[in-house]
């Protein structure tokens, strides 16, 4: 019983000798592929370069022009008022959306009263006639009497003072008249100029105030759009500038219209200067009340330019910055664009001629990694 005993404790001892020896090679190999792959990391961390794609900053010609936006705007809109209050409007000739031309009646108020009045005037005006004409032969055959010594002096001077006064109501029976003639034809409403009927305020039957417009004509043959230019581009802009623009309403069709108005001062607080564009528009194809979305075009010039492709914007803001090569690392550069044409972007600081910019692979890079050049582009688009 006591061999048995001593034989087992002796088997429990090997067993557990061979389980340490087992996990003490266990434990040494993992310390010891674990510093191996320590000191391989940094190396490989050292070596490895992230692939990008190169072009080169150039200068080029692009089209020189400034966009800008407005609403277009009848050049001429005029409300029509009545000249006379408290008459009914017994008459409006027109419609929205009729045309008229200038000098067309458009509304006709209540005329009789006023006829009455013109009717009593004329007759005045004929009464005042007779008996200047009766006073005018009466005054003659006294002054030839008179001239014969048969009558006065105060008999002559009697008649040519009732002549005189004759005279003198015929010429206010005419005057009433001629104004009475002018309320006439004020009871008629013409058109200031010609348009369009683009509103019609009141209804027949309404009585009239010269506080109150009858309708509102708007000249829709000539269109304006009244809109801003900044500063820096205020020495080209002139008066009878030719400009083309296009509508959301028409974005296929291109429409042309020309500078009128430059105003001589610009704003101190937004550093703009504003501008009025007259556009033709005798088929009447435009309306006011369109957007419009307007280039003015000033020629050729000579820029710095690169390809769109290489621009990074920084997120919620409008400033870019790009990634330029010097030696084998990739260095984070801000950068300030002019104009945008297709893929060819306008540099106005922040790079050089001829540098090397990054248009491919910017999403690896961070300032100052290293990078392997893959494929240069061998022009700008």
């Amino acid at each position: 019983m006591e061999r048995q005993k001593k034989a087992s404790n002796k088997a429990a001892w090997i067993i557990s000798c061979l389980i340490l020896i087992f996990l003490a090679l266990a434990v040494f190999n993992f310390l010891g592929v674990k510093k191996k792959d320590d000191s391989l990391a940094p190396e490989e961390e050292k070596t490895a370069k992230a692939p990008v794609q190169v072009d080169t900053v150039k200068k080029g010609e692009l089209d020189w022009f400034l966009d800008v936006t407005g609403d277009l705007k009848p050049l001429q809109v005029v409300d029509v008022h009545p000249k006379i209050s408290g008459r009914i409007i017994e008459k409006i000739l027109v419609e929205k959306g009729d045309w008229v031309e200038k000098g067309q009646l458009v509304a006709v108020l209540e005329k009789d009263t006023i006829k009455a009045q013109l009717n009593r005037a004329r007759a005045e005006l004929e009464v005042a006639q007779a008996n200047q004409e009766v006073l005018q032969k009466d005054y003659q055959r006294i002054k030839n009497l008179f001239q014969k010594h048969a009558v006065p002096r105060q008999q002559l001077d009697h008649i040519q003072a009732e002549l005189k006064a004759a005279k003198a109501r015929l010429k206010q029976a005419r005057a009433v008249l001629k104004e009475l003639q002018i309320l006439y034809r004020n009871h008629n409403i013409y058109a200031p100029c010609k348009g369009v009927v683009a509103a019609r305020y009141v209804d027949p039957g309404n009585l009239s105030d010269i506080e109150r417009p009858i309708l509102r004509i708007s000249n829709e043959k000539i269109l304006k759009v009244e809109t801003s230019i900044p500063e820096k581009d205020f020495p080209y802009v002139h008066k009878g500038m030719e400009v083309t623009f296009h509508t959301d309403a028409y974005p296929e069709k291109t429409f042309s219209g020309q500078v009128a108005i430059v105003y001589p001062t610009l704003n101190p607080k937004s550093r703009t200067a504003s501008i009025e564009i007259h556009i033709p528009n005798n088929n009447l194809i435009l309306r006011s009340g369109m957007f419009a979305h307007v280039r003015l075009y000033f020629g050729k010039k000579q820029a710095l330019v690169i390809t769109r492709d290489a621009l990074n914007k920084v997120p919620g803001t409008g400033n870019y910055y790009v990634y330029v090569i010097k030696g084998q690392k990739a260095y984070l550069r801000n950068i300030q664009i002019g104009l945008k044409q297709g893929n060819r972007v306008q540099v106005l600081s922040g790079l050089h001629e001829r540098e090397q910019i990054v248009v491919k692979g910017q999403n690896r890079l961070k300032d100052g990694i290293l990078v392997e050049v893959k494929e240069r582009q061998n022009e700008t688009n």
